[in-house]
């Protein structure tokens, strides 16, 4: 009797188009996983007493005095995460470039095994592993509450992934184009610039927006390496809310909303640009 059911709604199944089906579990998907952000943006609109009557439904009256309010506590937050996500994005970035192109272009022996090992290490050590060294590290050299020690830990920590994914992608351009700019004198450094870093750009894109949603949100890091004002990070400042606001809900909402937003419209505006970085080390030549 089960079998014959399962049969019967299997070729009923089979009657319904691909696309229906497929759209209607992208839709479906999307509800599930907008819904809590729109259900903070909401809450983020109320008042308390509002959100305790009906936590639910649509504000009555939106309420911006909880961005007014949680700005005050956040805007030295705002810039320092501004300011770490920039650097350390610069930094990452730039000296995966340089290994990257060093370990798919040049050759220098043995010594190339070695330090790709080394540079590859960095995806074997966790988190959990590395915080008490860098702890002690840090406050030796007088960095600790200090956006400086977030910077070079982001940046650091970024730089195996980093160089993995442009090793990968640079040995798939073709010498040939490094030739020609040879047979016209082009330096190594040269070619680096001309050649490899233009050809560079989609799966440096990629690497950029997944590097500044990863340090945005970054949160263990930097609550346990900050303990002042002048060097928190957002989501630590976010954190500290629970404390300032302790009977505020919807403000600590806003605060969240004012994490989510920007990341929200980076990897929107950028999701072409990400889906061409990911797909570009096959369409190379």
């Amino acid at each position: 009797m089960k079998i014959r059911v399962i049969w019967r709604a299997w070729r009923v199944v089979r009657l319904i188009p691909g696309w229906i089906v497929i759209y209607g579990t992208l839709i479906a998907w999307a509800v599930v996983a907008g819904y809590p952000l729109v259900f903070m943006l909401f809450t983020s609109l109320k008042k308390d007493a509002e959100l305790y009557a009906s936590p639910f439904s649509l504000p009555l009256h939106a309420s911006w005095e909880n961005y007014a309010v949680v700005w005050k506590y956040l805007q030295p937050c705002v810039k320092n995460s501004l300011l770490v996500t920039f650097i350390s994005l610069v930094l990452a970035l730039t000296l995966s470039m340089f290994c990257a192109f060093a370990f798919s272009r040049l050759n220098f022996g043995s010594l190339k095994t070695f330090f790709w090992t080394y540079v590859m290490f960095g995806f074997l050590v966790p988190d959990s592993v590395r915080f008490f060294p860098l702890v002690v590290f840090l406050t030796r050299i007088h960095l600790h509450d200090s956006i400086w020690a977030l910077v070079l830990i982001y940046a650091a920590g970024g730089i195996p992934w980093n160089t993995f994914f442009l090793r990968a992608f640079m040995e798939r351009i073709p010498s040939e184009y490094e030739d020609a700019a040879v047979v016209d004198g082009a330096s190594v450094w040269q070619v680096f610039r001309h050649v490899i870093v233009p050809l560079s750009k989609a799966p440096l894109i990629t690497l950029a927006t997944f590097h500044t949603l990863a340090v945005w949100n970054e949160f263990m890091m930097a609550f346990f390496l900050t303990s002042s004002e002048h060097a928190r990070t957002l989501p630590v400042g976010v954190r500290m809310l629970q404390g300032a606001l302790a009977t505020n809900q919807t403000g600590i909402a806003a605060g969240l909303v004012i994490v989510m937003i920007p990341m929200a419209l980076f990897f929107v505006l950028l999701q072409r640009q990400i889906v061409k970085g990911l797909t570009a080390g096959a369409l190379v030549g």
